[in-house]
């Protein structure tokens, strides 16, 4: 009897400490989770294209340094689809968001998303991509580089490059001001030498793939061509893909805007001969900074316009360091 009395004890003392465990974890939980404070406020980041390297630098860096002063964020990539963006804006109203950072895939069909926010007084700031005029008084502030200088400069290199004569085509995407900005940038400066004849200008390629297949058809139709010329870096690797695989690197040249590790790399081994860099780590930190001011102040200083540096062969080692490429 003695030792039934003794088991049973135990066996209640025994839960009690499970019990007790368990209390006591709980209780690290709860204090861990509210060590850290209630957060300042929820910012949601809705990009264009996150799988792109350029942009993935930009939204996780901002997501890291806002939550770094205290911020709930979320980032959601629309995946080039507009309607799709406005879709995930209207998450992040209906979440209750207290500012909302958009790096724009359509720089004038964004208009109903910036809408959207202004009708839940919810500030807007765009990042990266340039807007049309009518939109810019329905965000609290932007930060962008000066694209149209950068299709300049590179128009400008592939001139002389090709000796102020020879033919080229352009790959373009005016839907994204950014890209046209580019684009008006190169054509203002290849304008300026009549021996340079633009055999084709096609708009509306922004991917890999879609550049490659044009970039093939251009190759086939323009055998004798001297350069092409694409808005970014997908379509700076889609041109080089075609041309290294027509055996073509040492006859055409190929030149584009953006300057990713993509683009450096291929610089390294012929197939790219002049990019601009955007200067993407500069103008994360530029944005984050604004987006920080807009939640602490409700407005924030004016847009930067970043610039972009000239990429060629000749100083390559520079953004090699600056894409970490060994």
């Amino acid at each position: 009897m003695k030792k039934k009395i003794i088991s049973v004890l135990l066996c209640v003392l025994m839960m009690s400490g499970l019990a007790a465990c368990g209390s006591e974890s709980e209780g690290k939980k709860d204090s861990n989770e509210s060590s850290g404070g209630e957060s300042k406020g929820f910012v949601g980041i809705t990009t264009s294209m996150y799988t792109n390297e350029g942009l993935t630098l930009l939204c996780d860096t901002m997501k890291e340094r806002l939550e770094k002063e205290g911020y709930e964020v979320v980032i959601k990539d629309a995946d080039t689809d507009q309607a799709q963006q406005t879709k995930d804006v209207e998450d992040f109203i209906s979440q209750g968001a207290d500012l909302i950072v958009v790096e724009a895939c359509d720089s004038v069909g964004v208009k109903s998303a910036f809408e959207l926010c202004n009708a839940a007084d919810i500030p807007v700031l765009s990042v990266n991509q340039v807007l049309d005029d009518s939109l810019l008084d329905m965000t609290v502030g932007s930060v962008t580089g000066d694209n149209y200088e950068a299709g300049y400069a590179v128009g400008e290199a592939v001139a002389e490059a090709l000796d102020y004569r020879g033919t080229l085509t352009m790959l373009t995407y005016d839907v994204a001001f950014v890209c046209r900005e580019r684009g008006d940038g190169f054509k203002d400066a290849i304008s300026q030498y009549d021996d340079i004849d633009v055999l084709e200008v096609f708009d509306g390629v922004c991917t890999e793939d879609e550049a490659m297949k044009k970039t093939e058809d251009w190759l086939q139709q323009y055998p004798d061509i001297s350069a092409i010329f694409g808005n970014n870096s997908n379509c700076g690797i889609g041109i080089a893909a075609a041309v290294r695989a027509a055996g073509k690197t040492d006859d055409i040249l190929v030149a584009n805007v953006d300057g990713l590790s993509g683009d450096i790399r291929n610089m390294e081994d012929g197939a790219l001969d002049i990019t601009a860099v955007y200067p993407m780590k500069e103008m994360a930190i530029e944005a984050a900074d604004r987006a920080i001011q807009v939640l602490e102040t409700g407005s924030c200083d004016e847009d930067p316009h970043m610039q972009f540096n000239l990429c060629t062969k000749d100083n390559i080692d520079t953004y090699k360091e600056y894409w970490g490429i060994e």
